[in-house]
């Protein structure tokens, strides 16, 4: 006999997103499930390099945008989270730097942007006296160094954060094996069931809230037929090349190195992470990431190493150890095809599809799910399901610079 299990949600995907979501759910009394086919943050959770900004980079150009102004209250938020004092407790949560920097170079141009954006956004950016320059700056750079109200997390602890008081709610959902969604006479999610070590599960839920990226089209095509889907639930791919050095230096940086043209993207970001050996690994994003998309990983590793000893020439990176990999960013389909400027959950009847478009967006998008519950009037069960201790918990992915081969 297969094993019922009722649920008011059921969420697809254990990113930050879903993760996110089931615990603002869960604190709100519902009763919730979340299936992962890989571990926790697999994909484009653990590839992020875990900042929480305040719109600067969107305010490069002197401009206020949607984009900047969607994302300026979110860095409140999260402090309040990680001071145990917000929507969520993640006060256990590593913080790998409580703020960023803006380094404009040497070049006029360049000095410029970040004048400009550090004037649109007023208040949240400090031009610091050379005297404090962090230790890896001390003596080796001339002209302005900006210090940014962001954060920088260690991703792998946010994970366990959102996932260590609701393992219960968090089960593997092994994909490889059958499964099936069924519909009710109006084309609403109903079921799904699932085969999972010779066991047959049935989990109806209320809603079924989709947030698993890219894999997103597979549960979209089985949920709603392709002459029905809405524009706003089409997809978009944004491929990115993110780079790795490993090194033993030990003075970390968290620094946007701003570029000679007025952009919205830094020519490098960089965040620094604690490699489980000891060794130090750089975490190279920003328009190095996404040009790279366009370059073979020898071309990118050989374009990085000029890059960074462009910058910064002092550093002796003879050892170290580079590695490249590709990743694409799943967003909701825009006009211009560029990334979309703030979070949303698209409906189709009791389906929801789900973009946070970045890390910093979340809690954005965790109270959007909250007001759509309200707003359709769903009341909290109390469903008893015993069946779903024979699901395992997914575990937490690794970081890339943990598993560089």
């Amino acid at each position: 006999m297969p094993s019922i299990i009722e649920k008011d949600a059921l969420i697809i995907g254990g990113g930050i997103a879903g993760l996110w979501m089931l615990n603002r759910l869960r604190t709100q009394g519902y009763d919730v499930l979340l299936l992962e086919k890989n571990k926790l943050g697999s994909g484009q959770t653990i590839a992020s390099q875990g900042m929480i900004h305040g719109g600067i980079k969107y305010a490069l150009s002197g401009n206020l945008n949607t984009a900047s102004e969607a994302i300026a209250d979110m860095p409140e938020q999260w402090e309040n989270c990680l001071a145990g004092t917000g929507d969520i407790d993640l006060s256990d949560t590593n913080i790998l730097s409580k703020h960023y920097y803006m380094w404009p170079q040497n070049s006029l141009r360049s000095r410029f942007n970040a004048f400009l954006g550090s004037k649109a956004l007023r208040g949240k950016v400090t031009k610091v006296g050379e005297n404090n320059y962090p230790d890896f700056f001390q003596t080796h750079i001339k002209g302005p160094l900006y210090e940014l109200k962001d954060i920088v997390l260690d991703v792998p602890s946010l994970l366990n954060s959102l996932s260590k008081k609701h393992q219960s709610n968090i089960k593997l959902f092994n994909c490889a094996k059958e499964w099936n969604i069924e519909k009710n006479a109006e084309g609403e999610f109903k079921s799904l069931t699932l085969k999972q070590d010779d066991e047959t599960f049935i989990v109806r839920a209320k809603q079924i809230i989709i947030s698993s990226g890219e894999g997103s089209k597979d549960f979209l095509k089985k949920l709603i037929p392709d002459e029905k889907l809405p524009n706003e639930m089409q997809m978009q791919l944004r491929p990115l090349q993110m780079t790795i050095v490993k090194h033993k230096h030990s003075d970390p940086i968290h620094v946007h190195c701003v570029a000679d043209q007025l952009t919205a993207t830094p020519e490098v970001t960089i965040t620094s992470h604690k490699c489980k050996d000891g060794d130090t690994a750089w975490y190279l994003g920003g328009e190095l990431a996404e040009s790279g998309a366009n370059r073979t990983e020898e071309e990118q590793i050989k374009v990085a190493k000029n890059k960074i000893g462009e910058l910064f020439p002092w550093c002796d990176l003879s050892n170290a150890r580079w590695h490249s990999f590709f990743i694409n960013r799943a967003e909701a389909l825009t006009k211009n095809g560029k990334r979309p400027e703030t979070a949303s959950i698209h409906q189709y009847l009791n389906i929801s599809l789900c973009w946070p478009s970045k890390l910093t967006l979340a809690p954005d998008l965790g109270q959007q799910i909250i007001n759509i519950f309200q707003g359709k009037n769903i009341p909290p069960s109390n469903y008893t399901n015993s069946d779903l201790d024979n699901l395992k918990f997914p575990g937490i992915a690794t970081p890339p610079w943990d598993s560089m081969p």
